[in-house]
């Protein structure tokens, strides 16, 4: 039943976008907006003064293209972004396997990709179009709290705990209070989603997590799964509807009834968190990160 589960569950993937209230900005200073290549919109958390995290399926066009990566390091009357391209992206090689007969094949418990950020020089722009100067945005930066705040936390980083827990499989996250939040930014604008009802983990060799959809639908893809406490716990990596067969639903009444799910890559100290910190090590840095406590047995689960 365990297998089946994950199966039915992991057989159908899109990407996130996450539509909700306000939420105050200062919140969530270490999340950025990514656009790639001009056209696709992600986005990415910063882990470390020199690294962002986002998911590979975000930037995987940089495995065989040359690609532009534009963040979005503050946006209001003026923004302010900064670009880096292929040589700073970095993807694990088993995200992506291709076969005999040269299909290529995508592996969703390895989504999540590094970007290294060292910008030599920012671009200024202004949002309905056009280059603006320096001077331009440090005017704009007295005017505007939001924009002031985005920039802050862009040039002296909030850097977050990236919790990491690689236990039994099917174990539940107890949130006792933290609520699990999903923000985003989107041109400017900070939202979130909050409180599902159950949060659970579904093991190493997945290095997944999945909740009731709770109203999480596309385009969030990259961003941090947080909880109220301000640590990560994961990657925003996928929604899908409710297709899972009667006996499953049976098995598992909280994801039974739910109407969608919400899957995010975790920390998993065999997967995604030994790529983070290999690749890292390599410039001589490291993220900080901390086992995460509270797990427990799912009490709805019926396994037969």
């Amino acid at each position: 039943m365990k297998k089946l589960f994950l199966t039915c569950l992991l057989c159908v993937f899109t990407s996130v976008l996450v539509h909700a209230g306000r939420v105050y900005a200062d919140d969530y200073v270490f999340q950025k907006q990514l656009i790639i290549n001009n056209a696709q919109s992600c986005q990415a958390f910063r882990i470390h003064e020199n690294w962002f995290a986002t998911a590979a399926h975000c930037v995987d066009v940089c495995l065989k293209d040359a690609c532009q990566v534009k963040i979005l390091l503050a946006q209001g009357p003026v923004n302010a972004s900064a670009i880096v391209g292929r040589r700073d992206i970095f993807i694990p090689k088993k995200y992506r396997s291709v076969d005999a007969h040269a299909r290529v094949s995508t592996h969703k418990n390895w989504d999540v990709a590094l970007i290294h950020y060292q910008p030599e020089e920012y671009i200024y722009e202004y949002p309905e179009g056009g280059m603006a100067t320096a001077q331009e945005f440090r005017e704009a930066l007295k005017d505007s709290h939001d924009l002031k705040v985005q920039w802050q936390g862009a040039t002296h980083p909030k850097i977050p705990v990236l919790y990491t827990y690689g236990g039994a499989d099917l174990m539940t996250l107890n949130l006792d209070g933290n609520d699990m939040i999903v923000p985003l930014w989107e041109y400017g604008q900070m939202q979130s989603f909050s409180n599902p009802q159950t949060v659970l983990y579904f093991g190493e060799k997945q290095s997944m997590w999945g909740s009731d959809g709770f109203g999480v639908d596309h385009g969030n893809s990259g961003g941090a799964v947080v909880l109220k406490n301000g640590g990560i716990i994961g990657i925003a990596t996928a929604k899908l509807d409710n297709q899972l067969p009667a006996d499953v639903r049976a098995a598992f009444p909280t994801f039974g009834k739910a109407h969608s799910y919400f899957l995010f890559n975790g920390f998993a100290p065999k997967t995604t968190l030994a790529f983070i910190k290999k690749t890292m090590a390599h410039y001589g840095d490291s993220p900080i990160t901390k086992r995460l406590e509270k797990i427990t047995p799912p009490t709805d689960v019926q396994i037969p």
